[in-house]
């Protein structure tokens, strides 16, 4: 595959970073207000759920998910043989009377898991030729998502992947749940690739040190950076412990190469600059473009993680259907 960042300098000098039908609005929030009140109102109206938790929760909040704690929840669990101390109110005087020995009967407790959101605000993501800015599409997602788990009285908070992490603490009230909305929606003017950029495997693994088990994780990115091989432990240490779900957003230009007569990608770590052509190399980049895509989904695949992904075409309520369609199938 090509040096991705190579890449992204190559297009981005041709097409831009910002939207291609807004010109001057770099430093513009990247929904406006409009937007995100019909996003609020899509989302509310779902007649299903955008999160399904999958894993037992481990947060200390009461609710409806059943959680790896035993205590006087209401879903049951089992009997055990009776040890001194126990309540007499939880002996199974039944069980007793059928077979003269005493019992406990044991309760799984209910608690409520949080929702966390991964968004990727790097600089590949800062990029467009279609419709929108790939952080756009995956902000609306984001908002969405948020909205929903409002609605719910689910605690959400996320992380924000920039120059640095940007860590919200999941909270249930809507005020937090809005605050996290602005910081995602913050403008996405064009930044230098020579920049420090946070790696997208550190998120990850901060993650696994920080989100108590049970949680319900949404990772937005384009994942072009991700080394499939290197980060599967990593991915299915994840998968086990959160209910995990991935949005892949890309641009058309991305899968497909436009016909302009070649390009020319200057590479530091290359010998020379990569050359592009019209012709056959075109068609070699969409293959090798197309094999790391299968890659990237028979990795996701084999930890248990559910992709979907998203197109700049798009608007957010069609990925979002994509999205609610690819995790039914699993």
């Amino acid at each position: 595959m090509f040096p991705v960042e190579s890449l992204f300098k190559t297009l981005s000098g041709c097409f831009g970073h910002r939207r291609p039908d807004k010109p001057d609005d770099s430093q513009a929030a990247l929904l406006d207000e409009m937007q995100l009140r019909r996003l609020a109102l899509y989302a509310r109206s779902l007649p299903d759920s955008l999160f399904e938790f999958g894993r037992q929760s481990a947060h200390p909040q009461l609710g409806d998910i059943p959680s790896c704690y035993r205590g006087r929840g209401s879903e049951f669990e089992e009997n055990r043989n009776y040890q001194a101390g126990d309540e007499q109110r939880m002996i199974n005087w039944r069980l007793y009377a059928r077979s003269g020995d005493l019992y406990t009967k044991v309760f799984r407790e209910e608690r409520r898991p949080q929702v966390f959101l991964l968004l990727d605000r790097r600089a590949a993501m800062r990029f467009a030729t279609r419709r929108q800015l790939k952080v756009t599409l995956a902000a609306g997602i984001g908002a969405c998502y948020c909205y929903q788990a409002v609605h719910q009285a689910l605690p959400v908070g996320g992380m924000l992947l920039g120059r640095s992490i940007e860590w919200f603490e999941p909270a249930v009230t809507e005020i937090s749940a809005q605050h996290f909305v602005q910081a995602l929606n913050q403008p996405c003017p064009p930044v230098d690739f020579g920049q420090a950029q946070s790696g997208l495997e550190a998120a990850l693994q901060q993650l696994l040190q920080r989100l108590p088990e049970g949680s319900f994780v949404l990772l937005l990115s384009d994942f072009l950076d991700l080394d499939t091989d290197a980060a599967m432990p990593l991915l299915q240490q994840l998968s086990a412990r959160y209910s995990l779900r991935a949005v892949q957003v890309l641009d058309p230009v991305e899968r497909q190469l436009p016909q302009t007569g070649g390009f020319l990608i200057e590479d530091g770590s290359a010998a020379a600059p990569l050359r592009i052509g019209a012709g056959d190399e075109m068609r070699q980049y969409a293959t090798l473009f197309s094999k790391e895509q299968e890659k990237l989904r028979d990795c996701f695949g084999s930890c248990g993680i559910d992709l979907s992904t998203c197109s700049t075409e798009d608007d957010v309520m069609t990925c979002l259907e994509s999205n609610r369609a690819t995790a039914s199938t699993h």
